[in-house]
């Protein structure tokens, strides 16, 4: 199927030396309640079709379609409760962790970041065209590796880095390995030798710091000026006094009282169940080992001292 002005959600991406190949189906914007969208896509059963933009077109959409914003995190810091937050707001479509996003990002890559880059410029259209008006990605964790060809996709976009302490990170994907962090297929092992490529990792405690490190480096590479660091202890007060204005997207009384009360519940419940949030920090911060803690201070927490120093310096310019 040629390239026309579908506007149906993306659901899957691919790109081929003929063209980048799109799977659409026809799901509401207003569906997009889950706390990702590959949720939505289970949830809200649709026929899917598939567009073709060709070769010669990749990369060259119409003026005006890229995000409003773009959050790049490290993994268990609260961006989830960002995303679910920034779509309280009026006509804001927030596309959270994206499978065409991981797909045309996921190692081993096949084409230049270049390419990469004009493929996921042409599916911003596509999210544009499905919003009708502004939209934010909310990116995988893991695609903050590659936050410099994303940047490159969209770079007028304003961004923000979701941070927690390393040692609270590091407690959680230790007890909850996501899917990325496996080495069982050629995106985990892809991921890994980014991470660690000489494969000197001692134990699974030191390759989550690297893994944590690695995207604090990735991230000092963007341009600041583009950039906000969002600490964990800062939500969700930061949503609407740093996220939301430098998204360039307003916010009413009203709406900052939804997300205060929204932020008293698990960002990441079922659509239509709540359950209370409980603050984890303290059951973190004692389950954490010394292996753990040793690991961070060398691979992990140095990385992010510099990064906060970088953005320090270039807000107080």
């Amino acid at each position: 199927m040629q390239h026309d002005e579908e506007t149906g959600l993306p659901v899957r991406a691919a790109l081929h030396p003929t063209g980048l190949y799109v799977a659409l189906r026809p799901i509401d914007r207003a569906q997009l309640q889950d706390a990702f969208m590959q949720e939505t896509v289970a949830r809200v059963q649709a026929p899917e079709r598939v567009v073709q933009i060709p070769r010669e077109l990749i990369g060259r959409p119409p003026r005006g379609t890229a995000p409003a914003g773009i959050v790049f995190h490290v993994a268990r810091c609260g961006s989830t409760l960002i995303s679910q937050s920034l779509k309280r707001l009026d006509d804001v479509v927030v596309y959270a962790e994206p499978q065409p996003v991981n797909e045309l990002l996921a190692p081993p890559h096949r084409w230049s970041a270049s390419d990469v880059a004009a493929a996921l410029n042409s599916l911003g259209a596509i999210f544009s065209r499905h919003a009708r008006g502004p939209y934010i990605l909310k990116l995988s964790s893991w695609n903050t590796l590659y936050c410099d060809v994303v940047a490159a996709a969209f770079p007028q976009t304003p961004w923000i880095l979701s941070v927690r302490d390393p040692v609270e990170v590091g407690v959680s994907l230790l007890a909850s390995p996501p899917g990325w962090f496996s080495a069982g297929n050629d995106t985990g092992r892809g991921l890994t030798a980014r991470v660690d490529p000489h494969g000197t990792s001692t134990s699974r405690e030191e390759l989550v710091a690297k893994v944590y490190g690695a995207f604090c480096n990735a991230a000092s590479r963007l341009d600041a000026r583009r950039g906000r660091i969002v600490p964990y202890e800062a939500l969700p007060s930061a949503i609407c006094d740093m996220v939301a204005p430098h998204f360039s997207l307003p916010v009413s009384d009203r709406q900052r009282d939804q997300i205060a009360a929204a932020a008293r519940g698990h960002a990441k419940a079922a659509v239509g169940k709540t359950s209370a949030f409980v603050s984890d920090v303290a059951a973190k911060q004692q389950s954490a080992s010394a292996a753990l803690r040793r690991a961070v201070d060398s691979f992990a927490r140095p990385e992010l001292d510099r990064l906060m120093q970088l953005h320090a310096a270039t807000i107080a310019r």
